[in-house]
Formats: C-alpha cells, structure tokens, sequence
C-alpha cells in the first residue's frame, strides 16, 4: 500500500478519481488516458466501494460488488500499457466505512492488488451527506448537527482503524450550503489527530471548487491545523470526467501554501 510522508505528493498526481463503473462519466481506460494526457505523473482510479448495512437502499452510485475482478484486471491491463519512466497508473478504490461491517470490507479487499484505499464517509445513520440539496432543505438546526456529528464521528473511526491510505474529502456535509463554516473545526481536529497517531494521510479535493460550497475539501482553517500536526496532504481532483482529472490543481498548491504546507 502506498504510504505518504509530510508533506505528502506533489501536484503531479491524483488518486481520487471514478469511471462509469461507478458514478463517473466516462470508462477506466478513457480516464487513464487523459490523465497520462494531461501530464500526470501518477494517477489512479477509486471507484466506490460501498457495502452498506441493510436499512441503506439504492446506493445505485457504487460500482456493482459483481465487477470487482473486471475493475482490477481492466486497469492492470492498462497499467501494462500505459506505465512509462513518466507516468505511473494506480490501483485503488473509495471505500465506504461504516462501524458495522469495515474490519469485515477491508479483509475481503485485502485478497485483492490494490495500491491505496480512501477512507470516505457519505452517509450520517441512513442519510446521504452528499446526495442532493433537497435532502439538506427540510432539516432544522438540531437534525443538521446530529448528522454532521455522525459523519465526523465515523470519519474519525475510518482514521484510527488505520488501514486506509488517506482520508477523502473530509469536510464534505458543507457541499450543499447548509453547515455554517468553522462549526465542526473541533470535531476535525479530533480526526485529524486521529489521522497523526495513525500516522495516515488526508486529501485536498478540488472538486467542492464546483460544487455548491465554492471551497475545497476541507476548508482552510482544516488544513492549517493538518500542517501544524504534519499530517501529509494529497492533491486530488475527484475527477468524473476526463477533462477533470487535474482540474485547479493549481489553485490547491496555492490554498496549501497559505495553509503553512512547503512547496513541493
């Protein structure tokens, strides 16, 4: 498994990423193609990965747990293709965690060749985090932050179980509007400290640029208190769509300087 030390990749890569195997735009090999393209140094896809308990229904946005072995031998073919003394193409997969069953998800994608796993969280209990805005709507403010309490403490549980090689978009229940910046800076400090004692890692995604928030994952006061504890940081882009896979990276180098990161 890779393994990030502070202060994590450069700007030249990018793990988080998704096909139409899952909720991508696009297949594995156009995706791969681009990003080599595109002057990537390494890349990798991270279809999801979401073995929910049995009162969640229609996650119809994971990759169907039937093609697993077609998404591993699809990119090692592809890796024999496309890796040069240039470009380096990743194995991976976003990985749901829920208390329930994740020590009994990750030793079944243990038998398989993956280069990383993300740890991600997109449910709160039975709510979608980050599944539309009309589901956000109708909440009072009191139902806003047992949800937002419940992400944070399942991110937090993805962090100390310490077999993920980072922690995707943390800070996501912001996406839609509805969580009023700064409010859980306490409750990201406890996953951050979570990822330091674990001696794990954390992404910025660059997709919440476009998403209705305006910001990257996770905010800027997240990734000052990330860069005092020397938690390494990986640049992601989330790319569905081969025109995203190195989309504001840019704009992330900038965003991690003010946040105290070395250039890199």
């Amino acid at each position: 498994m890779l393994h990030f030390d502070f202060p994590g990749p450069g700007k030249d890569v990018s793990y988080h990423n998704h096909s139409d195997l899952s909720d991508g735009a696009a297949s594995l090999e156009a995706m791969c193609r681009a990003a080599k393209a595109a002057g990537l140094r390494e890349f990798g896809m991270s279809d999801h990965w979401v073995i929910p308990p049995p009162e969640i229904k229609d996650v119809n946005w994971r990759m169907d747990p039937g093609k697993l072995e077609h998404y591993v031998t699809e990119l090692q073919k592809l890796k024999r293709e496309l890796d040069s003394e240039s470009f380096t193409l990743r194995i991976g997969l976003e990985v749901d965690f829920f208390f329930e069953n994740a020590s009994d998800v990750l030793a079944e994608l243990e038998k398989w060749p993956f280069d990383y796993l993300i740890g991600s969280v997109h449910y709160a209990g039975i709510f979608p985090v980050d599944h539309d805005a009309s589901d956000w709507a109708p909440l009072s403010p009191g139902e806003i932050e047992t949800i937002c309490e419940e992400y944070w403490r399942k991110l937090e549980g993805a962090a100390l179980c310490g077999r993920y090689t980072f922690i995707g978009h943390p800070d996501l229940p912001k996406k839609f509007g509805y969580v009023p910046e700064g409010k859980y800076l306490p409750h990201a400090i406890r996953l951050l400290d979570a990822v330091r004692k674990t001696r794990g890692a954390i992404e910025l995604n660059t997709s919440g640029w476009f998403k209705p928030c305006r910001e990257q994952y996770p905010a800027g006061s997240i990734l000052k208190e990330a860069c005092a504890r020397k938690i390494p940081v990986v640049i992601n882009a989330d790319a569905h769509a081969p025109a995203h896979v190195a989309r504001n990276f840019g704009e992330a180098a900038k965003v991690l300087a003010d946040a105290g990161y070395p250039a890199r």
